[in-house]
């Protein structure tokens, strides 16, 4: 009975990486659009959104700085309400979060690449999951992640730690490149309306959801 145990909570576990590093790839799609869409702003990655608010009013440019603040506190109002639909849905929660990020995307869509769903959407992707088993993974930021595959290749290095699953650390940032080059790629070739890519992964991610159990 236990090794039965042991082989669902791997298997549960493969399917959460499996499902993060599609996660993380959507959350890629939708970065590059925007970085490529703002001119070098963000819609997902608010630590560089962050210094670049900083940045523009240490320089004085406060248009600019408000600029930023505003996706700022978008992401963080989109946070908020994912987190929202993701209590009040229960085992749903996946599901009903990425129909959210999936409409806003959408909406993104239709309104000419309109950032402010864009921002929405990545910060209420980030409620969809937090674990994949024993993995905490990281949607729409990797430096947690890089720091983590770090720690665990130096505990490696240094006899520590054995086998290795640290590796898995990666693989949401994998994603999330894989993610950030299609966009690239798609835009030279279509321009904006590369944003149905990222609206169509959305769609097949929740069906994803509906399909098969929830890693968490």
């Amino acid at each position: 009975m236990a090794v039965d145990g042991d082989r669902s909570a791997r298997v549960s576990q493969s399917r959460g990486l499996m499902l993060a590093c599609l996660l993380a790839g959507l959350a890629g799609m939708v970065d590059g659009i925007g970085f490529l869409r703002l001119g070098h702003l963000f819609v997902s990655y608010m630590s560089g959104n962050s210094t670049q608010f900083a940045v523009a009013l240490g320089r004085g440019r406060v248009t600019e700085a408000g600029s930023v603040l505003w996706l700022i506190a978008l992401f963080v109002a989109g946070a908020a309400g994912g987190q929202m639909i993701a209590r009040f849905s229960g085992r749903w929660h996946l599901t009903c979060v990425l129909a959210m990020v999936g409409l806003l995307l959408a909406a993104a869509a239709v309104f000419g690449t309109a950032p402010e769903p864009m921002v929405l959407a990545m910060g209420a992707l980030n409620a969809s999951m937090h674990r994949a088993g024993n993995v905490a993974v990281s949607l729409t930021f990797v430096t947690g992640t890089l720091v983590k595959f770090g720690q665990g290749l130096g505990d490696f290095l240094t006899g520590r730690r054995a086998g290795w699953a640290w590796v898995e650390q990666a693989l949401p940032w994998v994603g999330l490149i894989v993610g950030a080059i299609t966009a690239g790629a798609g835009y030279v070739r279509i321009g904006a309306a590369v944003i149905w890519i990222p609206v169509a992964g959305a769609c097949l991610l929740t069906l994803w959801s509906i399909v098969i159990p929830e890693p968490e």
